[in-house]
C-alpha cells in the first residue's frame, strides 16, 4: 500500500526533518494501517548487542527472513544518520569507534545494503523506512544509494498551525471563546513543529486548569510561557 502509492520499484524510503513533525507517526500509522510487522533497527536497539565477529549479518539476515516470512513487514531505523555517517573531515581522533564496535551503530550498513538487495524486489511486500532529524550529519552519498524516495517533514505552516492548536487544546478538554486569539497564537508559534504545540498544550490544560476554565477563560499569555520553553528554529 506504501509503496504502491509511488510510480516508481520504492523499497525504501527517508523521512527527515526537525524533531517533532510527525516522521515517527507516519511510520506508526503505516505499519496500522497496512497491518504491517515493524522491525526495528534503530541505533538505539542495537547498542552495545550483537557484538562479536559477523554478528551484525547475523542480525540483519535474521530480520529479513523473518520479515519476508511475515509479510508485510516494515523495517524501521530512527537515527539513521548514525547508521549512515557522513565521513569527518580531518585525521580520525584517537578513541573512536572502530566499525565492528558494538557501540558503532553504523556497523550494520553494509549487511543492510546486501540483504536488502538480496531479500526485496518488486514482489516483496518489504519497506525499509529510515528517519532522521540530523540529514547533515549523515552522507548523502549512502542515503541517495540506500533509499528510493526521500520525503520531507517541515514545519506546519500558519493554517496548520491554527488547526493543531484548536484540535489539541479540544482534545485535553479545553474550551476556546469566540473571543480568543486563536490566529494570534498561530502566528507566533511560526517555526515550532507539531510536537511543540502538543506538548504546550499538555502543560497548560492541566486537570484543575481545566476545572476553572468556566470562570476563568484559557489566555494567550498562558500559553506563550510553555511554548517559549520548547525547541524553535527559525525558517
Amino acid at each position: 500500500m506504501v509503496r504502491n502509492r509511488f510510480p516508481e520499484n520504492v523499497r525504501s524510503f527517508l523521512f527527515y526533518g526537525p524533531p517533532g513533525t510527525g516522521k515517527t507517526l507516519v511510520v506508526r500509522s503505516c505499519v496500522y494501517e497496512t497491518n504491517s510487522i515493524l522491525f526495528d533497527l534503530s541505533p538505539i536497539n542495537i547498542d552495545r548487542k550483537y557484538s562479536g565477529r559477523k554478528e551484525e549479518e547475523k542480525l540483519v539476515a535474521s530480520v529479513m527472513v523473518t520479515a519476508k516470512e511475515y509479510q508485510p513487514s516494515i523495517i524501521y531505523i530512527d537515527e539513521c544518520e548514525k547508521v549512515f555517517p557522513a565521513k569527518k573531515k580531518g585525521k580520525k581522533k584517537k578513541g573512536g569507534k572502530k566499525k565492528t564496535d558494538p557501540q558503532n551503530p553504523s556497523r550494520i550498513k553494509k549487511a543492510l545494503g546486501k540483504w536488502r538487495t538480496k531479500f526485496i524486489d518488486d514482489k516483496t511486500r518489504i519497506t525499509i523506512i529510515g528517519c532522521t532529524s540530523e540529514p547533515e550529519e549523515g552522507s548523502k552519498k549512502e542515503f541517495k544509494k540506500f533509499f528510493d524516495k526521500t520525503i520531507y517533514f517541515p514545519f506546519p505552516d500558519y493554517t496548520t498551525r491554527r488547526l493543531m492548536w484548536k484540535s489539541f487544546i479540544e482534545k485535553y478538554n479545553g474550551q476556546l471563546r469566540s473571543d480568543f486569539p486563536l490566529s494570534t497564537l498561530a502566528h507566533i508559534s511560526s517555526g515550532y513543529s507539531s510536537g511543540s504545540i502538543k506538548k504546550t498544550c499538555e502543560k497548560v490544560l492541566t486537570e484543575y486548569r481545566v476545572k476553572i476554565q468556566d470562570y476563568r477563560p484559557l489566555t494567550l499569555q498562558e500559553f506563550i510561557g510553555p511554548l517559549s520553553l520548547c525547541s524553535h528554529t527559525m525558517q
